[in-house]
C-alpha cells in the first residue's frame, strides 16, 4: 500500500495541481466570492433589522426536517449541501435568505392540512 501511495503521489506532482488550481479558475473562484462578498454587504445596508442566528435556530431550522435536500435547494437557490447543514443546525445561512427559509416552513404550515396542495411552488 506504501509503494502504491508513492506511485500515485509521483504521478500528481509530474501532472501538475490540476484544472482547479488554474490561474483562470482562481481568478472566477475570486470574483464570484466578491460577489457574494459585495450582494451581502449591500443586503446588510438595506435590512439593518434582519433576523439573527438565535432566531433561525428556534424558529426555522426544527421545521426543515419535513423538506428533502432538493425541496429546501429549490426553494431558497442554494446548494443541496449548504441545505444539508442548515438543516443540521451546523450552519446558518445569511440572513438574506432568511425570507427564502420562512416562506418555506410558513408554507408548509399553512398547506398541512391540504396534501394535494404542494409544498413548494
Amino acid at each position: 500500500m506504501i509503494a502504491a501511495a508513492r506511485t500515485g503521489l509521483a504521478k500528481q506532482a509530474r501532472e501538475g495541481p490540476g484544472p482547479r488550481a488554474s490561474a483562470q479558475a482562481n481568478a472566477q473562484r475570486g470574483e464570484t466570492n466578491a460577489s457574494h462578498h459585495r450582494r451581502s454587504r449591500q443586503w446588510a445596508k438595506e435590512h439593518p433589522e434582519s433576523r439573527d442566528r438565535a432566531w433561525f435556530l428556534r424558529e426555522v431550522t426544527p421545521k426543515l426536517d419535513a423538506f428533502s435536500l432538493a425541496e429546501i435547494a429549490k426553494a431558497t437557490g442554494l446548494s443541496p449541501a449548504a441545505c444539508s447543514r442548515f438543516r443540521a443546525g451546523t450552519r446558518v445561512p445569511h440572513p438574506r435568505h432568511g425570507e427564502a427559509f420562512l416562506a418555506l416552513v410558513e408554507g408548509s404550515e399553512k398547506s398541512a392540512g391540504t396534501p394535494e396542495t404542494p409544498l413548494i411552488p
